[in-house]
Parts: structure tokens; sequence; C-alpha cells
């Protein structure tokens, strides 16, 4: 699909979307409002810190002074766009519950309170009450095996100029990874509720850049939704072979990317109870080189590659089956859901929005009988269910998806599944535990293009680095207890403390180089942090270490932002990698 044809339809894309599929405008005004109407809408958009607030310690107002001279307050137009009423609207609670929720869903924004109240004449005032967060976050990657070491850094502020932009600067260098670039995403693309999202940068292997341009449903009362994305990325894929010794052997395959979607969604039903189709269009190209480009490097320089010897690229030769489709794709959903909030749970004291339901959604379609294109057959599921009972709240998620043959022989293949299952338990006040249980299952099947999983990793075995232990299915059990202090400063910021234990076991499956590396287990300490108090941004320094027999060397993990849990970004990153090119059940969440 060659660029100037893309932009031609993108354009034609965009500007029928502008057009046909707004968003179902909020109730006008009427003269027969049950409950009245909204004559006013009050909007308090407080910085990070109220400096008029008694409750702080006057003690460190030059602090707070500080903190919000550095900060930029988050303009009231922006919040005022996510808002789904107006001046003369119908007072409706649950639009106001639900603007809310769209307001919480910014990780600027640390509290959020919209409520009204009835005036003398019938109608409503509308406050909203908000407060803003530490935007700009400092994510500093370090390591501990053998000495500290450093890993990247990545600089992000997520209210660039209170506008509800974000702009991230990065650089990782971590194994085979050594990335740097910029990201560049807005909300409201040109004051709309069109959203965009960009990234551009370079790899070991090239370059890579990312684009997309969604109108996501509005809501649960949104009706229509529409996106078009494009990815270009130039990368190693990188096997890891296992080395009794804890030696890390890599053995890298170049890898070609190219991708680009076009959809369109429809709700049907009521809020709760929604029934979804879509359409779409799905390119996507994937193509590893030639055989003698295999390339192998002991030890962590990266700069040092040799070539592979041909017992290397035997095992990894059934793995370069190169894809290249144009499908279309039909969508479709079944969303039973209603979102509760609950405080605590992944953030110190933060409020958090829940999904409590089941929804399930499907994307299937044939590729295009083109000359030279594949002839296959696409198809991938996404589950999700969540319950609650007292202290207690449960959590599944899964996602699967592969390609069937049409031709001679069919037969399924590439196929990948991953999902977790979550269980908080959160006593009322005044326990301030909280105990989180994971279990997370990965794996692969008849895969012939690049895949392979590790136990290790941030996402795993934390005390493992993410080259240990490579295989082609994983189970990994954790436990992690919460612990929120309520001092020093119970007024400005939010302190705690975690201990977890991680269990898990990796099988070789039919991923290259795979191995059966038994039960292995790895446990940690670590502070959480979240600022200002209230905040639903946690900030994590932990130290994980391996338990049992083998070297004990400790990794040092900061992270800006849950590993594990609800708010954690779903989906595993070595998952990921094999899934980045081409579609995949997200369309159905641009976002929730």
């Amino acid at each position: 699909m060659r660029a100037p044809v893309f932009c031609s339809a993108l354009v034609a894309f965009l500007a029928a979307a502008a057009r046909a599929q707004a968003p179902d405008p909020p109730p006008g005004p009427r003269a027969d409002c049950a409950t009245g109407p909204i004559s006013y809408i009050f909007i308090d958009n407080h910085s990070i810190f109220d400096a008029a607030d008694p409750e702080l310690d006057r003690r460190f107002a030059w602090a707070y002074g500080l903190a919000n001279a550095l900060h930029v307050r988050t303009r009231r137009s922006v919040i005022r766009r996510e808002l789904l009423f107006r001046e003369g609207d119908c007072y409706e609670p649950a639009l106001l519950e639900e603007s809310e929720r769209l307001l919480r869903a910014y990780d600027f924004l640390s509290r959020v309170d919209v409520f009204g109240v009835r005036q003398e004449d019938g109608s409503y005032h509308v406050v909203v009450d908000t407060q803003d967060q530490w935007s700009t976050q400092l994510d500093l990657r370090l390591r501990l095996d053998g000495g500290l070491g450093f890993e990247g850094v990545r600089l992000r502020e997520a209210n660039v100029a209170g506008a509800g932009q974000s702009l991230a600067f990065f650089y990782l260098e971590r194994d085979v990874t050594r990335d740097y670039g910029i990201a560049y995403a807005t909300p409201q693309l040109a004051r709309t509720r069109w959203d965009l999202r960009a990234a551009a940068g370079r790899t070991r292997a090239g370059t890579f850049v990312t684009q997309t341009v969604a109108y996501p449903f509005v809501g649960e009362i949104g009706r229509w939704a529409a996106r078009q994305s494009f990815a270009r990325e130039d990368r190693f894929f990188a096997y890891v072979v296992d080395d009794d010794a804890g030696r890390p052997v890599h053995v890298l395959l170049p890898v070609r990317g190219r991708a680009a979607d076009l959809a369109l969604l429809r709700r049907f039903g009521r809020p709760g109870d929604l029934t979804l189709l879509g359409v779409a269009l799905s390119y996507q190209r994937l193509a590893a080189p030639a055989s003698d480009t295999l390339e192998v490097v002991h030890g962590s320089d990266f700069e040092r590659r040799v070539p592979a010897d041909r017992a290397f690229a035997r095992t990894v030769e059934r793995q370069r089956g190169e894809v290249r489709a144009l499908r279309p794709l039909l969508l479709l959903g079944k969303r039973n859901i209603a979102w509760v909030r609950r405080r605590g749970l992944d953030a110190l004291r933060g409020v958090q929005d829940v999904r409590l339901g089941a929804e399930a959604e499907l994307a299937l379609g044939p590729a295009l009988p083109f000359p030279g294109l594949d002839d296959d057959l696409f198809a991938a599921l996404s589950l999700y269910a969540g319950t609650a009972a007292g202290p207690w709240l449960g959590a599944a998620r899964a996602r699967a998806e592969g390609r069937r043959a049409l031709g001679a022989g069919p037969d399924w293949r590439d196929l990948l599944a991953d999902g977790e299952l979550l269980l908080y338990w959160k006593p009322d006040e005044p326990s301030r535990h909280t105990l989180v249980a994971r279990a997370a299952a990965a794996g692969g099947w008849h895969t012939r293009t690049p895949f392979q999983l590790t136990l290790g990793g941030d996402r795993a075995l934390r005390g493992y680095p993410p080259d240990r232990f490579p295989g082609g299915r994983r189970l990994v059990l954790s436990l992690e207890d919460r612990i929120f202090f309520g001092w020093p400063l119970p007024d400005v910021l939010d302190l705690g403390a975690t201990f977890f234990l991680d269990v898990g076991r990796i099988w070789p499956g039919d991923a290259p180089f795979g191995i059966d590396s038994g039960w292995r287990a790895t446990a940690g300490i670590g502070l959480r942090g979240a600022l200002p108090a209230g905040g639903r941004t946690t900030y994590r320094l932990d130290l994980a270490f391996p338990l049992g027999p083998g070297p004990a060397d400790a990794r040092l993990i900061l992270s800006v932002g849950e590993l594990i849990g609800l708010a954690a970004q779903p989906g595993d990153d070595q998952m990921l990698r094999s899934r980045r090119v081409g579609i995949s059940g997200d369309l159905f969440h641009f976002p929730n």
C-alpha cells in the first residue's frame, strides 16, 4: 500500500467521519424537564495543592507554592469539553456520573467530583471540582546485576501547558533494545473529541514511526467510534539462548513491519447492555531478510555482533514466515458492564473506576485474494469479566488470535493467547492493607513468525532479568501486599510499602531455544508513593531477588504506574512484540 494512496483514503475517511460519526449530542434544553434544567456550570480546577486548604501544614507553604509554580494548571476549556451536558440541558445525574468518569480517565487529574446543587427556582448549578496531579514524570531505568547500571530514561509531561496534551522523550537501552525518540498525544485534537497519538525514533535496526487518529466511544452513551492508524518499524527480534551460567546469549533476527488500518464501529442498545458492530480494513506486512543476516551476541555488548552458525539459523528458520495481507474485517461485540468506584486498589488512596460484568469481542476477516498476498482467515477474540463481593474484587481478561490458511491443507498458525486473573482483597478502614493475587498465562502455538517468551522480567518473575529462561508457554503466580502508611504528611503525599512473591514456570512449546525451567520463585520489597495525596499514579521503587539455587543478584526496578493490576497496561510486552503489527482486538477499545 503506497503512502499517497493511503493518505488519500485517510483524508476521505476522516472527512466522512467528521460529518457522519459526530457524537450523540447531550440533551438540549426542554421545557418538560422532570428534574429541572441546568442553569449554570461552575468549573473549579485546582492546581496540585490548594494553598488555602487549612489542613495543609503551613510549615511547607513554600514547597506547595513552588510545586504549583512549576506546574501549569489544567485549563477550564479542557475540562468543559469532556462534559456530557451544557447549560440549558435537563439535569440528569447519570450524565454527571459519566462525565466524572471520563475526566478521571486522564492521568493528569488526581481527583474529580461532579455534583449538582438545586436552586430556589428549581434549576441546578453543576459544580465540576478537579485537582491536578503532578504531571512531569521521570522514569529512570537502572539495574543491579554485578553493579549499578543504566538502562534508560523517559521524560514525559502529561499535561503540556495545561492543555491535556502529552509530550515524551525517551532513551531505552536494555539487552537488544536501544530506542530513542519522541512521542506526542492529545485527546482533544483541534478542540474536538478526536484523539491523536504519534511517535518516531530510531532503533538498533533502523527507524520507527507510529500514528493513530481515533474518535473513541464517548463513555457509555457514545454510539460511534472510528480509527485510522499506521505503523512502520525496523527492529531486531532477540531470541534468548539459555546459558546455565547465567550469561546472556542473543540471536538477532532483523524484522521489518508495516501496518495500517481503518475502522468504524457502531453501538446498539442502552448503557450497560450494548451490542457492537463494526467494519475495518487492515493492511499488514511482516518480513525477515535472508538467513545470512542472522547474528549472535555473547554477553551484553550488542555492537559486537557475529554471524550466526548453521545450527542457530536452522532453529530460527521456521519462524521466518512472511506475512503480507490486505483484509476486510467484521467486528462483533457484546458488552454488559457497570462501572463502580474503588479506592486504594492500584493507587494508595486514589479512586479507581472498575468494570463489573462481562464483555466479549470478535474480529474476523479473510485476506483479499490479490496476487502476492496471503490467502488466510484472521480471527481475534477478546474477553473480560469482573465481579465484586464485600472486600473482594475479581477480574479476568484474555485475548487470543490466529490465522487459518485457506489454500491446500488448511491449518491454524501463529496462534497467540494470553490472559490473567486478578483478585483484590481490600477491607474497610482502619486496615491499611490491600492484597493482590494474580495468575497470568501466555503462549504460542504453530508459530511461523518471530515468537518467544521468557520467564524473567518486570511483568513475570521480577527477581530475574528479562533474558532468563526462554520458552513458548508460561505461567506466573504473584501475591502482593500493598501497605499504606498514612504518614508523615498525609495531606501532601501518599507513602506506602509493598511485599511480593512471584512463582512461575516456562515450557519450551514450539519456540526456538525453549527450555523447561522448572518451578522458580522470586521475592521483593518496595516503596510506593503518589503526589499529591489521593493521586492515582503511583511511583514505585522495588528490590527483587531470586529464591533458591543459582545466582542471587538483586534487581532494582523503578516504575511509573503499577506493573500488575487493573490499572497496569493490559497485555504482555513479549506478546505485544509478536502482535505489534496488524489488526488485533484493541479496535474495540480506544479507549473503554
